[in-house]
């Protein structure tokens, strides 16, 4: 087990598991496929009979006990395998016996870490948000045009010029930031963003480009001497430096090479160099005749009418049989015979010095049938790939390049889908969006979850919001991908939205503004829910009201009334001037935030000496039934002040009779003991006893007989202005 690179996090759907939440990951490389016939690999369980998807990972904490040494682990058949989910970005880390059983004499007893699976989830590299970023406004902008109105159809060349001049910036990024920082992420990303570039790129040669008369041979050959980086651009500058060229033992492997990728204008040059520096007569001549051969190879640079590329080609191909029979070639060494077998221009002979399939096919187009149509790409093919497709050198990355020049939508789309979620995202909607691809037409039973009840374009982009959710900074990006993804999307937006961190006042407000205006009502509701039980944690009982009253929990707002109302109690002083602010305007249908407004009301005009009002809220809260009964007590308390106002007598016969019925009801009930609880303690601040409770209502049974006498007496008058409390 490597220990030097911790890379593994969790995933989401499983966080139960061992593997550590610090633990960051930079696993981004494609997956490599060696095997032709291989399904996508995106079941966790299944049955991993091949190589291609294992890789060693460092766990933390490892599935090795502490003081086990990873060699005699192995050495008791268990070793460690993975398996990597692109859809998804998640590794499968578990115990895979691969030794043969009769290598151990002994069964082997089994353990916990024999049937433990490790389901992490590869971060993101920092260096990919920004490119993350850009594509998504470009996926947005495709996804919002209508390509079947006036000009739709013919702006697609715009949105892939986005793509790659995205993809290129990226790239540009990556090479400079590697001179400094030539880490595994870079390397890795670079790799990556290379074979984004590449596939893209091809991609729009063969299925999206708007120049369908040029023939496809000049097209993949100009892809070629972009894309593939198999040539060795230091060997040409060796070459070039070197005053004996023709005996440097990679001078003719060079320039065979640069004639298959069509790289003709490179191989002229440095042969004129290489005569230019020759002294022998008989070799100059040779080399003469080779430059003025290739100079006459037919172009791509203009296009010619109809027969006239085929004519000219067969010409040129007569030139080349008269050089390659010539006397002269045997001068220029046995190391030339390459260079000849290509310029025999058959298809064998080019197949047999070719080092690559690109090669071959390059070659063959070039060299063979250089006005080959589209449609017949498929015989080129057939004819040029059997050889190398038995070779494990084919990766998922060729068997995609293949398909696209197969004219194969479908097949490429599928092979995008194992290679990378975001190139199968973006790729399918392109071509989806400008009637290249009928998505309908694909048929990926064996890579949608079963019950999959979408298209399968939006399948593929909900894999990649998936796997972008191991970010959750990018939480906006993920969102905007799953609202265009039909009902399926926007299911899977409005729970996994709720888990999105709350970590700032500003991206809570964010978060829900976005619910609203996507009328992501059930998320809307539990994500305020979440917010209110915080907020209530940390005493912000004014926030809680109101995200809790969105959320609908009428029940959860009682408890937080209850609690400001209980505070009160305990203080002595209850100032709710800033909880009314943000709730008062609030349309709810909760009695307790209406009792909670008027009680804090009262309190309100109580403490400004406002008492006759005061008086009248009080009455109000207790005859309308807005005050739940369990604070009856306190308002009958609240209420003594007034009654013994010697000023002003606050409350008339009515109200006084209203004061009386409701102690009565509370002393009367079953649940009298219940509803005293509330009650003053004790002068020792322990639970009042029976005696004293009933002391505490006597003193207020008192005070209402004394100030029903009162109002008989002297009736209260309303004046303009209160009179203040003595």
């Amino acid at each position: 087990m490597s220990t030097g690179i911790p890379l593994i996090q969790p995933s989401n759907t499983a966080l139960n598991l061992n593997a550590a939440a610090t633990k960051r990951s930079i696993f981004s490389a494609p997956t490599v496929d060696l095997n032709a016939n291989h399904e996508m690999a995106h079941d966790m369980d299944r049955d991993q009979n091949d190589e291609e998807y294992v890789a060693m990972l460092h766990l933390d904490p490892s599935p090795i006990k502490k003081g086990v040494s990873a060699d005699s682990w192995a050495k008791t058949n268990r070793t460690l395998r993975s398996t990597f989910r692109p859809t998804t970005n998640e590794i499968a880390v578990y115990v895979a016996g691969r030794k043969a059983a009769e290598e151990f004499p002994t069964k082997q007893k089994s353990s916990v870490e024999d049937n433990t699976i490790f389901l992490c989830q590869a971060a993101i590299p920092e260096s990919r948000i920004p490119f993350i970023e850009q594509t998504f406004g470009v996926f947005l902008d495709i996804a919002s045009k209508n390509p079947y109105k006036a000009g739709g159809s013919s702006d697609y060349k715009y949105h892939l010029e986005r793509y790659n001049k995205t993809i290129e910036e990226h790239l540009a990024h990556l090479y400079v930031e590697s001179k400094t920082n030539d880490t595994l992420e870079i390397e890795q990303e670079t790799i990556l963003m290379e074979s984004f570039s590449a596939v893209w790129q091809l991609a729009e040669a063969v299925f999206l480009t708007s120049d369908g008369k040029r023939p496809i041979a000049f097209m993949f050959n100009e892809w070629l001497a972009t894309h593939d980086a198999s040539q060795d651009t230091e060997l040409g500058k060796i070459l070039l430096a070197d005053s004996s060229k023709l005996t440097h033992p990679d001078f003719w492997s060079y320039i065979r090479r640069c004639l298959l990728r069509g790289m003709i204008e490179s191989a002229i040059f440095i042969l004129e160099q290489a005569l230019n520096d020759e002294e022998e007569e008989q070799v100059a001549r040779a080399l003469e005749d080779l430059v003025k051969v290739l100079k006459g190879i037919p172009s791509s640079e203009k296009a010619f009418p109809p027969g006239e590329l085929h004519t000219r080609h067969m010409k040129w191909k007569e030139e080349c049989k008269k050089f390659t029979q010539s006397k002269h070639v045997k001068h220029l060494g046995k190391e030339a015979n390459e260079v000849m077998k290509v310029l025999s221009c058959d298809v064998e002979e080019i197949i047999d010095v070719s080092d690559r399939w690109e090669e071959a096919v390059s070659g063959t187009f070039l060299f063979v049938h250089p006005d080959c149509e589209r449609e017949n790409i498929g015989q080129v093919l057939e004819t040029c790939l059997p050889r190398f497709l038995e070779s494990t050198d084919v990766t998922l990355l060729d068997r995609i390049k293949i398909a696209i020049l197969q004219l194969d939508d479908v097949k490429t789309i599928r092979l995008c889908g194992e290679f990378h979620p975001w190139l199968v995202a973006h790729l399918s909607t392109v071509l989806q969006q400008y009637g290249y691809l009928d998505m309908s037409a694909v048929d990926l039973q064996d890579i949608a979850a079963q019950g999959w009840d979408s298209n399968i374009h939006e399948f593929f982009v909900i894999g990649y919001a998936q796997s972008l959710m191991s970010n959750l900074s990018l939480w906006e990006i993920i969102a905007g991908y799953l609202l265009r993804c039909g009902h399926t999307g926007r299911s899977t937006l409005s729970e996994w939205i709720c888990h999105v961190p709350l970590d700032s006042s500003e991206k809570a407000h964010k978060v829900l503004k976005f619910c609203e205006e996507n009328d992501l009502n059930d998320s809307l509701r539990s994500i305020n829910r979440v917010m209110a039980v915080e907020e209530e944690k940390r005493g912000e009982y004014s926030q809680a009201i109101q995200h809790f009253i969105i959320s609908k929990d009428l029940d959860r707002v009682a408890k937080v009334v209850d609690n400001l109302v209980l505070g009160y109690l305990e203080r002595g002083q209850f100032d709710l001037d800033d909880t009314l602010e943000s709730v008062e305007a609030l349309d709810t249908t909760s009695g307790h935030v209406h009792f909670l407004r008027s009680y804090a009301g009262f309190r309100r005009d109580y403490k400004n000496g406002k008492l006759v009002l005061a008086g009248e809220a009080l009455i109000k809260l207790l005859s309308s039934g807005t005050a739940p009964k369990k604070y009856w007590i306190v308002l009958l308390l609240d209420a003594l002040p007034l009654l013994e106002n010697k000023q002003q007598v606050i409350f008339d016969s009515s109200d006084t009779f209203v004061l009386m019925r409701s102690l009565e009801e509370l002393v009367g009930s079953q649940y009298k003991s219940e509803y005293l609880q509330l009650l003053p303690q004790s002068s020792s601040g322990s639970t009042s006893t029976e005696a004293e409770k009933e002391a505490q209502l006597d003193v207020l049974r008192l005070s209402l007989t004394r100030n029903l006498a009162r109002s008989f007496v002297h009736p209260p008058r309303r004046p303009d202005k209160d009179v203040l409390m003595a």
